[in-house]
């Protein structure tokens, strides 16, 4: 059935440029969106603005990440702006996170241990390779709940975005098996990028935080050095909020590289949508680890299993 045009768009606010991405690509012409978080902020430490307010006053949908990411700031924006189309509960209200796979999930929980406290696991499921996927569904059946009459857009937009997405995936397993293949390990300054380093088979041995959220001391930035060299850990990834200092230090300690990836759409040159930012998020830490990146996607998938089956 075809879609029934609307006198004015659907205004849709999203708390990161990667959610507004995903909204864009789904939702097209039928909708705006404004996002609330610039790209490369810390999404802990977002100050509300009056132009947050009066955007989510006027939102007919709103998209957050959710598992406890935006917690320090959302609760009191949705409250003030006091628009009750987009209240959680509502139609309006999505957490395109909920749902999803968690790591890190404590068995306890323990605020005097740690600054940066997730009770349902690690919150970072934008920079997961699975994460995309995951977020345009819940994307578009949110727009379809609170504008049913452009189902027929929204699913035909979502399905272009996942053939998009599906072309990407095939280049980032094949850079994975490359990278996988070598058996090395990672180390990081915050928590940021698990999903995407498990994605790529690269084993995290040392974070540069003690826990996350809490600096490092000097005692903690020596086992971290030292597993660094033990290791033969190449690169300190880190974002850019992290305290690059400490990055810094522990490279030149080691001979190791510091290398600062986005964390959100936006956050470099070219990255202007979600699957861009992942393309280069995965390509840097390929090269980061001596990956010959254009010779790993000449290989049909799987090449490396091939490989080591053969007699």
């Amino acid at each position: 059935m075809e879609a029934q045009p609307r006198d004015e768009k659907l205004r849709v606010v999203a708390t990161l440029p990667d959610l507004a991405d995903l909204a864009r690509a789904i939702g097209g012409e039928r909708i705006e969106v404004e996002t609330l978080a610039r790209p490369g902020q810390n999404l802990h430490a977002v100050r509300v603005k009056p132009s947050h307010l009066v955007a989510l006053s006027k939102a007919d949908l709103f998209l957050q990440v959710g598992l406890s990411l935006e917690h320090a700031w959302v609760p009191g924006l949705i409250q003030t702006a006091r628009n009750r189309e987009v209240l959680p509960g509502t139609d309006g209200f999505v957490s395109a996170g909920e749902g999803f796979t968690m790591i890190e999930v404590p068995v306890t929980l323990d605020r005097g241990q740690a600054v940066d406290v997730h009770p349902l696991g690690n919150p970072h499921v934008n920079l997961s390779m699975n994460g995309g996927l995951h977020m345009a569904e819940r994307v578009r059946d949110g727009l379809i709940r609170v504008d049913p009459e452009g189902e027929t857009v929204y699913r035909a937009g979502f399905e272009t975005w996942k053939r998009r997405q599906d072309e990407a995936r095939l280049r980032w397993s094949k850079i994975a098996e490359a990278i996988a293949a070598q058996h090395r390990e990672a180390c990081l300054y915050h928590r940021e990028f698990d999903y995407l380093l498990g994605e790529l088979g690269l084993p995290i041995a040392a974070f540069l935080e003690p826990r996350p959220g809490l600096p490092p001391t000097p005692s903690h930035l020596a086992d971290v050095i030292e597993t660094v060299k033990t290791d033969r850990i190449p690169v300190v990834l880190t974002a850019p909020w992290s305290n690059n200092k400490n990055c810094a230090h522990v490279a030149r300690a080691t001979g190791a590289s510091v290398l600062e990836l986005p964390v959100m759409v936006g956050g470099g040159e070219g990255q202007m949508t979600w699957i861009d930012m992942m393309d280069r998020s995965i390509r840097l830490i390929a090269e980061a680890y001596g990956v010959d990146v254009e010779a790993a996607l000449a290989e049909p998938v799987g090449a490396d299993k091939q490989r080591a089956s053969r007699p």
